[in-house]
């Protein structure tokens, strides 16, 4: 179940990310999920989870670790244009209502996604990652 329910969560809101980006994001950054062998160039936005916990009380429910990876290069982006970038994404993703009612199905629900830590840091490849990390309450069959 974990597997499943974390493949539909990244396919689904990557696929609604792309499709409803705020205005001011560029419409040529793609969006990725993690674990597939898609080519990334900077910049990309990319989905990965991580500790899916079934919850207990509710059948083909569990917590999902989603993090969220903005990755820019410092040659191309300045640190300004990232962190609004990130800025956007954080602000389009703390629309929940917009996300169930485009995410939810029959086979899937999307119950909550909570907003934990978000972090900035400079890489090894000369470039930059914010990382917004969530967790999403979700059900699927």
């Amino acid at each position: 179940m974990p597997n499943l329910i974390e493949d539909r969560l990244t396919s689904l809101l990557s696929a609604w990310i792309d499709a409803n980006r705020p205005e001011g994001f560029p419409a040529d950054i793609p969006v990725h999920v993690a674990n597939r062998d898609e080519i990334r160039t900077r910049p990309c936005i990319v989905l990965a989870t991580s500790e899916s916990k079934p919850v207990q009380a509710l059948p083909h429910t569990a917590r999902v670790k989603l993090d969220v990876h903005v990755f820019t290069q410092v040659d191309d982006t300045s640190a300004e244009t990232h962190a609004a970038w990130a800025g956007l994404l954080v602000s389009l993703l703390q629309d929940k209502a917009a996300i169930q009612t485009a995410l939810d199905s029959d086979t899937f629900i999307i119950h909550d996604l909570i907003g934990r830590d978000s972090a900035t840091t400079p890489d090894e490849a000369r470039g930059r990652e914010t990382l917004l990390s969530y967790e999403a309450v979700v059900s699927a069959l």
